[in-house]
């Protein structure tokens, strides 16, 4: 070999082993590029996690707003007029067409008056109307389906089931209230 040969030898070898140290020095250097990416990847899961828990939460409460809202149409609706209601003498117990009936007397100037909630055909219904009038379904409005109507009074305590479920409220004026 020549020294030209030598020398365009060794250049290429000095070459070669600069590329491969460079090469190296880019692997060692890679781990701090990744570094970032690691830490965006961490952030973006820890957001998904977090969405995720926020959406379940979420679901949860409208499941029990919605229990509640089913609640109240039924057997809170009827435990609000009662209450609403309370006087001395304003709740009595009629004959409803499917069995008893929980009714608010009012007396008025006018005449004596009554709201009436009963179950007919898988309903619970309301019907206002005077006092001593025949039941009439058809002119009663639908407080919620249900196939049980069931109520009672102890201690002071009138409970009020329906399919929904068991609402309960205090009688004031059974107890020697106003």
């Amino acid at each position: 070999m020549n020294l030209d040969e030598t020398n365009n030898q060794a250049r290429i070898d000095a070459l070669s082993s600069l590329a491969h140290l460079e090469i190296e020095e880019e692997r060692g250097h890679s781990a701090k590029r990744m570094f970032p990416s690691v830490i965006m990847g961490v952030f973006f899961i820890a957001l998904l996690l977090a969405l995720i828990s926020g959406v379940t939460v979420y679901r949860s409460v409208s499941d029990n707003a919605k229990v509640t809202d089913t609640l109240r149409q039924g057997a809170g609706l009827i435990c609000n007029a009662v209450h609403a209601n309370d006087a001395k003498e304003a709740i009595a117990v009629g004959k409803g067409p499917e069995g008893r009936s929980l009714v608010i007397v009012e007396s008025l100037k006018s005449g004596t008056f009554e709201t009436r909630f009963y179950l007919h055909q898988g309903k619970v219904l309301q019907e206002y109307s005077t006092a001593g009038s025949p039941y009439n379904p058809e002119t009663a409005s639908v407080v919620t389906n249900s196939s049980r109507f069931v109520f009672s009074y102890e201690h002071g305590l009138l409970s009020v089931t329906t399919d929904q479920g068991t609402a309960e409220v205090a009688l004031r004026a059974q107890q020697g209230g106003k």
